[in-house]
C-alpha cells in the first residue's frame, strides 16, 4: 500500500489508495459510466454494470503513462470499458 511520486510528476497508488481512487471517481460520477450513464457498482460482482477506472490518457504498456489523480481517471461500465479497449 503505497504512494509513488514519479520524477516525471505522475503519481502511481496501490493497495487502500488504490482502493479510495476508485470510490472517488465513483462518486464524481454520481455511480453511472461516463459514456452511457449506466449505475455501476463499486464493488464488483461480475457483470456488465461493474465500475472500471479508466485512465483518459491509458496507462501503456506496463503502466508507464499512469497518472493515478482523479482528475485523469473516470468511471466507465465494464461493456464501455471493453469497448474504449476494443476488446
Amino acid at each position: 500500500m503505497t504512494i509513488v511520486l514519479k520524477k516525471d510528476g505522475r503519481t502511481i497508488l496501490t493497495g487502500k489508495h488504490y482502493t479510495k481512487l476508485r470510490e472517488s471517481v465513483w462518486l464524481s460520477f454520481a455511480g453511472r459510466c461516463v459514456n452511457c450513464m449506466r449505475y455501476v457498482n463499486l464493488m464488483p460482482c461480475g457483470t456488465d454494470a461493474d465500475m472500471h477506472l479508466h485512465h483518459k490518457n491509458g496507462r501503456g504498456m506496463g503502466g508507464s503513462k499512469r497518472n493515478d489523480v482523479i482528475e485523469e481517471c473516470e468511471a466507465l461500465c465494464a461493456a464501455c470499458h471493453r469497448k474504449e479497449h476494443n476488446q
